[in-house]
């Protein structure tokens, strides 16, 4: 009785679907808010939109990144045995990671260049 309670309570601790999607659309979210703050706010009279909402999104997008890391390795330690089901969502949690990882290659081989 009581491994049925831990594993009802670890099934829903760590969802792989939804923290997939999470990862990707905070992310997202983070990089847009970012991106219109600064062009709304950042030459107003309400700069301090402007400074309190950049460092909240950069904080967001940087905390998405390094969840995007480390969702694999939870999933696979979580699912050990089923961890091939949910290999879609696991490529979908790496998206942000990924997609920073490609965009930090791509800035360093033109500044070498």
């Amino acid at each position: 009785m009581e491994t049925k309670k831990l594993n009802t309570i670890s099934r829903f601790l760590y969802n792989p679907k939804l923290s997939a999607i999470t990862i990707c659309v905070l992310c997202f979210t983070g990089m847009i808010t970012a991106r219109y703050l600064e062009k709304w706010f950042r030459f107003s009279d309400y700069r301090w939109i402007y400074q309190y909402g950049s460092l909240l999104s950069k904080g967001i997008v940087l905390l998405m990144i390094g969840w995007s890391f480390f969702h694999p390795l939870i999933v696979i330690s979580e699912k050990r045995k089923q961890w091939k089901k949910y290999w879609i969502w696991i490529l979908i949690g790496l998206l942000p990671f990924l997609y920073f990882g490609i965009m930090m290659t791509i800035a360093m081989s033109r500044t070498v260049e």
